[in-house]
């Protein structure tokens, strides 16, 4: 994603905020949870300027391996991990800052005009809805398919990051031929046959998502025997044993 998405109100008065800051000669601190799009905004106010890690940037100026009278603006990640803040900043003086951080921390006030707080992506639907739509496309042409997601597992625990690998993930898993699932289970089965597992160690890699697929579909013990031709003995020990259950 390549600009910071803004359909819901909330969002609108982000970015209009970052805006003005853009032509306002101070310093921005851009803060909230990990993939909330802190760097997406801090790019709307300074397109091209240079992106680094507060630590990382920090450790270059104390061993004086770069010159900062080259920049007028620099976008600095991660705030939290700079050792000597005020230090950092009195080199920094000269040079306007977009800083990004996952809290606000009160010992930053000093060093920021402004501070803008992004919300989960759960508190902005209207933004939620339109990211799907743009990880969808960006999936289906990865693996250069226009299979349907269907049933997606939406995982917003890292908002954008996990947002983005669950959708693939899904897309993926829906759009894997036969073909491509032996070769993978081949690839896995190898490394672990490497490592010294056995036969035994492994059989559970086939039967726990069987059984799980059994009982998604199957309404009782009896027809999962049935339908999978196992005595039924046997099935209740093996559900038994993977998932606690009698």
């Amino acid at each position: 994603m390549e600009k910071f998405i803004a359909t819901s109100q909330i969002s609108q008065q982000i970015l209009k905020s970052a805006k003005l800051s853009a032509d306002l000669p101070i310093n921005t601190l851009i803060y909230g949870q990990n993939g909330v799009g802190k760097k997406l905004l801090a790019r709307e106010i300074l397109p091209n300027a240079l992106l680094i890690g507060g630590g990382e940037l920090e450790k270059l100026i104390i061993e004086k391996q770069i010159d900062l009278a080259l920049y007028e603006s620099i976008i600095v990640e991660n705030i939290n991990t700079i050792i000597n803040i005020e230090e950092f900043f009195k080199h920094l003086k000269n040079i306007k800052v977009v800083g990004t951080n996952n809290d606000k921390n009160d010992k930053l006030n000093q060093y920021f005009a402004i501070k803008i707080e992004i919300p989960p992506l759960k508190e902005r639907p209207e933004d939620l809805e339109e990211i799907i739509e743009i990880y969808k496309k960006q999936a289906m042409s990865i693996y250069n398919t226009q299979v349907p997601i269907k049933n997606m597992e939406i995982d917003l625990s890292e908002n954008g990051i996990t947002l983005k690998q669950s959708i693939y993930k899904s897309l993926l898993l829906q759009s894997i031929n036969t073909k491509d699932m032996l070769q993978t289970m081949e690839n896995y089965l190898t490394k672990k046959l490497e490592n010294g597992e056995t036969y035994r160690d492994l059989i559970e890699i086939f039967e726990i998502p069987l059984l799980k697929a059994a009982k998604k579909i199957y309404k009782s013990q009896l027809q999962m025997a049935d339908k999978l031709e196992i005595n039924r003995i046997t099935l209740r020990k093996k559900i038994h044993q993977y998932f606690g259950e009698l």
